[in-house]
């Protein structure tokens, strides 16, 4: 699959709103998460300094944030253009993601409960760890640490 990750600007903040509001609507409806609210919370929380869109022969499809501390990679706002779902895509940007932070502790991520996407973290290893009434954290344990002796 010959796609590319490509750093995000602001200029990109309003294609990704309206992509996360397409992709997850079936999320805030199932979760009465008013339209408002959501965007409020994408707007104050946006930084594009850990988006990156994706792009497939030069066409942006998606996008999927990643952030990265020593030990850790927190993936977010990981959405695909539904037009371009359901095609091997999405497998591969995630598996290309998992395969570049080999060498971290442990990688996460969070979804709503009852999202669709919860089958595909699970068929890469992902375990939920945490959750509350709306969302579940699932994290892949990368690297074993090393018991001490």
């Amino acid at each position: 699959m010959d796609f590319q990750l490509i750093q995000s600007t602001y200029e990109d903040k309003p294609y990704i709103s309206a992509l996360r509001m397409n992709v997850l609507a079936a999320d805030f409806k199932r979760h009465q998460l008013p339209d408002e609210r959501v965007l409020a919370r994408f707007n104050e929380n946006f930084n594009p300094d850990h988006v990156y869109l994706i792009q497939l022969r030069n066409k942006t499809i998606g996008c999927i944030g990643i952030i990265v501390s020593e030990e850790e990679v927190e993936l977010k706002n990981f959405y695909l253009d539904p037009t371009y779902q359901g095609q091997g895509i999405g497998r591969a940007v995630f598996q290309s993601v998992l395969d570049s932070y080999s060498d971290r502790k442990s990688i996460t991520l969070k979804i709503f409960k009852g999202s669709r996407a919860k089958k595909l973290y699970e068929q890469f290893g992902f375990t939920v760890i945490d959750e509350n009434e709306r969302v579940e954290t699932m994290r892949l344990l990368v690297k074993q640490p090393v018991s001490q002796l």
